[in-house]
């Protein structure tokens, strides 16, 4: 260590030594800069990017000879020059780092990573939660991420440089090369640019849902094109789903079997749930009820006033119908008005949102009950007293 020189003869302190040391041991391309951009130690790969030698005298004494910027301490992206004096096609990401002043000379040191956009992109994207995989105009695989990997249960070089049906599943895998012939030939965007809802296979062959994402990329320095596929596994949305829907289906179940017609609506007065003895004494369809407002069913000048009555509830929360039973006028579909007994019970849902539940019976045939008694009771008081009076008469 004590013999280490710089790449252009110059010896180094201990601490550029002992920085030199661990740049060597770094897959990046590094660079270690003094601060007045003298050029002191380049690793391998630097070496090999910018076509010249390691430790060996070479035409980079300065970071200005392979950095086209206007100031290299705080440079992000720019073009690099090679040994032979050609530049690079497009800008290369600089990731510029000051290190802390040496305690010997305090001296400033800095270190440069040079890398590619490519590279830095696939950086990023195998850090991504999501697969991504980037395909040529033939469908050839150039590039899979982490994520890519672990979905479908191929390992990179399984997946790059082959086509990309092997991803499809159902029958997109022999229709794959067809869509992209088709836009390529005509442009008509049929699965660029949006997403939509596909089946992939695994390694395994087992199929599951998807949400494809595909945009297309053009390199800016080759002027190839690309496309980039955004891969989410739908699975557990898909099975969770079927969980509502069953769930939906039974709770539906129980509910169309009560006698006693039920409805549930939502803060708005929007009908979500109805069940058959509603549809059968009011008249209307299932169809005809969802997503209608409450309002329908309302008689007695109810219809008009329903929704200031909800509108009061839920910003005094003053219960005048929640939670107890009334009797209130309804009204069917052919118009005619009946009298009901309506009980109303509020459900929180999820996320604080609220629904109610109404429960309804049909008061007309003890409306009528009351007044056949009542004729009965008036009839019975009638003969009882109109004989009372006969006797007295007779007597």
């Amino acid at each position: 260590m004590s013999s280490m020189h710089d790449d252009n003869g110059e010896s180094l302190c201990e601490t550029a030594k002992l920085i030199a040391s661990v740049l060597d041991c770094a897959s990046e391309r590094a660079v270690l800069i003094a601060d007045d951009g003298t050029v002191l130690h380049m690793n391998s790969p630097a070496s090999h990017f910018l076509n010249t030698q390691r430790n060996a005298t070479s035409s980079f004494s300065h970071v200005n000879d392979f950095l086209q910027c206007q100031n290299w301490r705080t440079a992000t992206r720019c073009h690099v020059v090679m040994k032979d004096g050609t530049t690079t096609r497009s800008e290369r990401n600089i990731h510029m780092q000051q290190l802390d002043a040496c305690p010997c000379c305090t001296r400033q040191y800095y270190t440069a990573y040079i890398c590619s956009k490519h590279e830095r992109v696939r950086e990023v994207l195998d850090h991504a939660f999501d697969p991504v995989v980037t395909i040529d105009c033939s469908g050839i695989i150039c590039t899979a991420n982490d994520a890519t990997m672990a979905l479908f249960g191929y390992s990179e070089g399984e997946l790059v440089g082959h086509n990309i049906s092997m991803l499809c599943g159902g029958s997109h895998a022999v229709n794959h090369d067809r869509y992209m012939r088709s836009y390529m030939e005509t442009g008509v965007q049929k699965i660029i640019g949006i997403k939509r809802e596909v089946q992939a296979r695994k390694k395994s062959g087992v199929e599951f849902p998807c949400e494809l994402g595909i945009q297309e990329i053009t390199d800016a320095s080759s002027g190839k094109r690309y496309f980039s596929g955004f891969i989410k596994d739908l699975t557990l949305i898909k099975q969770h789903e079927e969980e509502i829907k069953q769930r939906q289906a039974l709770a539906q179940g129980m509910i169309n079997a009560s006698f006693d017609p039920m409805l549930e609506i939502d803060e708005a007065g929007i009908i979500k749930i109805v069940n058959d003895a509603a549809c059968n004494m009011f008249g209307y369809t299932r169809e005809e009820f969802i997503g209608s407002n409450v309002s329908m069913i309302c008689g007695g000048g109810h219809a008009e006033r329903h929704a200031a009555y909800m509108e009061r509830y839920l910003q005094t929360g003053i219960r005048r119908i929640i939670g107890m039973k009334r009797q209130v006028k309804a009204r069917r579909k052919d118009g005619s008005e009946f009298d009901m007994e309506l009980g109303v019970q509020e459900v929180i849902l999820s996320e604080g949102k609220r629904a109610f539940c109404g429960f309804i019976r049909d008061l007309t045939a003890q409306k009528s009950d009351k007044q056949k008694l009542r004729k009965q009771q008036q009839l019975i008081h009638g003969n009882f007293f109109g004989a009372a009076d006969d006797d007295e008469e007779q007597g």
